[in-house]
């Protein structure tokens, strides 16, 4: 494993599970409390969920989208997300690892998460590199499910890690939690702590949201937080799960939502990853020679789909 810098303490992380409002100054106003309460609870790092003021359908990513400030700059009152996360950062002297936002740039929208430092300055910048993009169909126990964020959004590029005061901390979006490539290749990187706001869906979530967070526990033997945005109680708003929730490198979980609004704060151990990578070796245990190249052979078959489904249409 990589040797990175951190002081491998004990530190809280805060998971705030906020209502989304069709009125953004409310959903950033739900997000100051949530914070402010996380804070007084002494969480040190601060997770909020996908798109924390923005309602969640593609026909919304342009009209609550954010550009960026650049490098050096401040936030503008042009873009109230990032001003306030910035804010609160620096005022309460927290880490905040911002959920996600729909980021404008040029005529591209992305999903993107940002975290800020305790100074309130953005360190890194995580643009979803997996779209939604799924049709599901309607069973006896489940509701049908068809989501396509390609339709609006531009997949990032870049896998995101930030060192932290206590360790390294990889970051991804929902949909890339589905992934071991991207959390394995974090862990390889020496992430301990891995974090995805996520807004899973009454299909999908109740199957599979907490198999996903567990498994990438099992995986990285990392902590896992996801972390959503309440559940609407307007029927006719995409469901969120809920269900934020943190699991440690044992995949125990640590702590678990419901589907209201609420702030959990849970203090984790990075030296514990350590021990139980220790007792179960499994990066040291790998077979190269055996899978190792499986990933590309699956990257060469997505494209050649890729590529008859354009030639059909």
């Amino acid at each position: 494993t990589t040797r990175v810098p951190g002081s491998n303490a004990k530190f809280k992380i805060g998971m705030c599970q906020t209502h989304v409002s069709h009125d953004k100054k409310v959903s950033l106003a739900n997000v100051k409390s949530a914070i402010e309460e996380a804070v007084k609870k002494g969480a040190e790092l601060v997770v909020l969920g996908e798109m924390f003021s923005c309602p969640y359908a593609t026909k919304y990513f342009f009209e609550y989208g954010e550009r960026l400030p650049l490098p050096g700059q401040l936030a503008s009152d042009a873009s109230p997300s990032v001003k306030l996360l910035c804010e609160l950062a620096r005022e309460h002297k927290v880490w905040i690892v911002g959920g996600s936002l729909p980021e404008l740039e040029g005529d591209r929208v992305y999903n993107t998460c940002l975290v800020m430092n305790p100074e309130g300055g953005i360190v890194a910048k995580h643009r979803k590199v997996h779209l939604f993009d799924i049709d599901v169909a309607a069973t006896a126990t489940r509701p049908a499910m068809k989501f396509k964020e390609s339709d609006v959004l531009t997949a990032g590029e870049t896998m995101t890690l930030v060192d932290l005061p206590w360790c390294r901390m990889g970051v991804g979006i929902c949909y890339d939690s589905r992934f071991p490539e991207l959390a394995l290749a974090m862990r390889a990187e020496g992430a301990k702590v891995l974090v995805y706001p996520g807004a899973f869906n009454m299909t999908t979530g109740p199957a599979h949201y907490q198999l996903l967070a567990r498994g990438r526990a099992v995986d990285t033997q990392s902590y896992v937080v996801f972390t959503s945005p309440a559940r609407s109680e307007d029927k006719n708003d995409y469901q969120a799960w809920g269900h934020s929730q943190l699991i440690s490198p044992w995949a125990e979980v640590l702590v678990e939502a419901e589907h209201q609004a609420g702030v959990f704060v849970v203090e984790v151990d990075p030296s514990e990853a350590d021990r139980i990578r220790e007792q179960v070796p499994t990066s040291y245990q790998k077979r190269g020679d055996l899978y190792a190249p499986y990933a590309q052979l699956e990257d060469a078959t997505a494209k050649r789909r890729r590529s008859e489904n354009e030639s059909s249409l």
